[in-house]
């Protein structure tokens, strides 16, 4: 079966110019995985990474959800996110800040909790948690051809275990993660994935989504947790390396990921519970 459900992936890549990764865990001992040890730019990626250390440092009580934090000028980026359009010397509270890197991937929210968090500390508690082939490089730049951390799909899934199962510093820690990221604004390959008759109906066969897209040059990661009515499953796939000079492509490369998380999602359903 496991040799199966790779082919059927694979063999929905024949034709696709590029290189795909997949790792897939139904959290009953089965898991699929294609290409997990390549290294990616994370791009918005790397922002769940900076949301678990900013509770790691809420939990030892070195940081508060609800200090306030000011917009300024050293923290401008453009791409993605609402602040670069809004007047610097703003305040939010840090726990809105970090809603706002999750849920509309703000660029220059992440600059304001990197400031805050320490790069140091973010790559420390990274290899703390077992991701060893992840890093975060430096702040978010308004530049195009500079890549800002580095992943893997193994790396990512593992961190979305973690936070599933509980296994960061409380139960507390992991719920509240996991709130803030379900209200994400984003599902390009992970969720859209998943059919709407399934997403959107009465009967619960989908719980939420809790998912985390990044994209940049020839570069669109996604990843999370996928809650059903038989049990989560943590999903990442990440592609890269096609011709996309000037982010044309998406819906043809989405199109791809989105794919590959209906054949994970309809294995899964089918099997009740289980991917393999």
């Amino acid at each position: 079966m496991k040799n199966e459900l790779e082919q059927i992936i694979k063999n929905e890549l024949i034709n696709f110019n590029g290189k795909v990764s997949v790792y897939a865990n139904d959290l009953q001992g089965n898991v699929l995985e294609i290409n997990s040890n390549e290294q990616y730019n994370a791009a918005s990626c790397i922002k769940v990474f900076i949301l678990v250390e900013l509770f790691k440092q809420v939990h030892f009580g070195n940081k508060s959800l609800e200090e306030k934090l000011t917009y300024n000028s050293k923290n401008y980026v453009n791409g993605s996110g609402v602040l670069q359009y809004l007047t610097t010397g703003l305040e939010l509270s840090v726990k809105d800040i970090a809603t706002l890197m999750m849920i509309i991937s703000d660029n220059i929210a992440t600059n304001i909790m990197i400031d805050y968090l320490g790069i140091e500390n973010i790559n420390s508690t990274i290899k703390e948690l077992g991701c060893t082939n992840t890093e975060l490089y430096c702040k978010f730049e308004s530049v195009e051809d500079k890549p800002f951390s580095k992943t893997t799909v193994k790396d990512y899934a593992h961190i979305f275990e973690l936070i599933n199962n509980e296994k960061l510093w409380d139960k507390s820690t992991s719920k509240q993660i996991i709130d803030i990221m379900k209200n994400g604004k984003y599902h390009e390959m992970v969720g859209d994935g998943i059919p709407k008759v399934y997403r959107k109906t009465d009967k619960e066969f989908v719980n939420y989504i809790a998912t985390k897209s990044g994209k940049y040059q020839s570069v669109r990661n996604d990843g999370g947790i996928i809650s059903t009515k038989y049990g989560n499953y943590i999903l990442a796939i990440f592609i890269k390396d096609f011709p996309d000079e000037y982010y044309l492509n998406d819906e043809d490369i989405y199109k791809y990921g989105r794919n590959i998380s209906n054949i994970i999602f309809d294995r899964y359903m089918a099997l009740k519970g289980k991917i393999q």
